[in-house]
């Protein structure tokens, strides 16, 4: 059940927020194997943010899920750069992608803990 949150200063409409949501699930759920139905995924867009203390435009990718393995993250972190680039026009040295391992038992979902 990965979790995928996108965070950018950068502003989008429903349209374009939808169509991010859609790419990043699609992506993640390529690179790591798992089905984009067990998959959520959320934007905030519009955020105050700074990288390198500049508000120009960035962004973070957060993927948190059990027991993701390190294989896919150069594949992963590569194209949801890409997709920053393409979908936010923020340039990939001011995209940050972070992956991150919920241990079993400590996410739960349709009425049970995995």
């Amino acid at each position: 059940m990965p979790l995928i949150q996108i965070q950018t200063n950068v502003t989008a409409s429903p349209g374009q927020s939808n169509e991010l949501l859609a790419q990043a699930t699609e992506i993640a759920a390529r690179e790591l194997g798992k089905p984009a139905s067990i998959m959520m995924a959320t934007l905030d867009a519009g955020k105050t943010m700074t990288f390198g203390g500049t508000s120009e435009p960035t962004a973070l990718f957060e993927i948190e899920g059990i027991e993701l393995s390190p294989e896919p993250a150069d594949a992963l972190c590569q194209q949801l750069s890409d997709l920053a680039e393409k979908q936010l026009q923020v340039p990939a040295n001011r995209v940050f992608v972070k992956l991150a391992n919920v241990p079993r038992g400590y996410w739960a979902g349709n009425r049970k803990v995995y």
